[in-house]
């Protein structure tokens, strides 16, 4: 059986991933393009381990003649034509079983060290420790206690970061209209019928959706016109959420006191005029960003995690049957 792993992101040999599929070949590749990876290597391949780098295109699909099972390391998989990958019956599953606290306490870290204003204190610090020793400098300082925080998406991951908001004494609300009616009384949320509500109501917005057509530049210019003025936006799910324009726009405008960002539409990002500002600590934005290498999920001990429960996906169905975890069975006609 072989194994291809054709962006991989650890270094040395596929241990952890041999202690699940321990008879299998692996071919460990850190391509950056699929055009980067031998045609024949597509087309041997049983099963594909992906991680957040390669694209599995419909060009790709039209490739993995051999491939029973494609398993992407993490939640995320919009960079998997599912489609393509149904009308090729290939089954795609992700890893969502992961301990997810890092993100969850990530997004809380973020949001607190713009609220708390550590970034400028320590700036201030290490430039003038006497002349920076004053308390008012941050822009977006404020008492957490009494705040009202608001995610987009309460799944495992939004529930996480609202259970912590509030045992920080802050007010907790949420927008996702593909919940049930009356999943707010079962943990206690605020819940909001429209985006444009919670906006209005809330003091900071944490964003954990998947990343599609309904979701992509959620937070626009016309989302940001809605904020109530010094709100703080954090993403620590998927950069194409956010339109860094409407981000600069609002900063500018007063109506974004703050932002907390982990990812970005390409990354590393490309010039833009609000990071060359940032980079510059040009006074309109300055400890007003606080950003992050897409690294709000990572942990040695999470890193380990996912490759593992990746294998372990993979192997349930290759050697067993047990598909686990799929997200494409609408496009699926048959199982391979």
């Amino acid at each position: 059986m072989k194994i291809l792993i054709p962006d991989a992101q650890f270094e040395g040999n596929p241990e952890v991933e041999l202690s699940q599929l321990p008879d299998a070949e692996f071919l460990v590749h850190r391509a950056l393009t699929p055009a980067d990876i031998p045609d024949d290597v597509w087309t041997a391949c049983d099963g594909i381990l992906l991680w957040h780098i390669i694209d599995i295109t419909p060009e790709v699909a039209a490739k993995l003649t051999n491939c029973k099972h494609i398993v992407r390391l993490g939640i995320g998989y919009d960079r998997i034509n599912l489609e393509a990958c149904g009308a090729s019956n290939i089954p795609v599953s992700n890893v969502p079983t992961y301990d997810m606290t890092d993100v969850v306490n990530s997004t809380i870290g973020m949001v607190l060290t713009l609220m708390r204003g550590f970034l400028s204190y320590h700036e201030a610090l290490k430039k003038n420790i006497v002349e920076g020793w004053v308390w008012d400098g941050p822009p977006a300082l404020r008492r957490v206690r009494g705040q009202r925080f608001g995610v987009i998406g309460c799944g495992r991951i939004g529930t996480g970061v609202l259970t912590r908001a509030r045992a920080l004494g802050m007010e907790v609300g949420y927008f996702d209209p593909y919940l049930p009616v009356g999943h707010e009384m079962s943990l206690d949320f605020n819940r909001f019928d429209s985006l444009s509500d919670l906006l209005g109501w809330a003091d900071a917005v944490s964003i954990h959706t998947p990343l599609n057509d309904e979701t992509t530049n959620m937070i626009n210019a016309e989302s940001v016109a809605m904020m109530k003025p010094g709100m703080i936006v954090a993403n620590c799910a998927r950069g194409k959420l956010v339109d860094l324009d409407a981000i600069e726009g609002g900063i500018r405008s007063g109506n974004i006191a703050g932002a907390a960002l982990d990812a970005f539409a390409l990354e590393p990002p490309p010039p833009h005029p609000l990071l060359t500002a940032w980079a510059r600590d040009e006074d309109w934005v300055k400890g007003r960003l606080c950003l992050t290498p897409h690294s709000s999920w990572y942990s040695t001990a999470t890193f380990d995690d996912i490759r593992r429960d990746a294998a372990r996906t993979a192997a349930d169905y290759l050697l067993h049957g047990n598909l686990r975890n799929q997200v494409n069975a609408e496009f699926m006609p048959t199982i391979k």
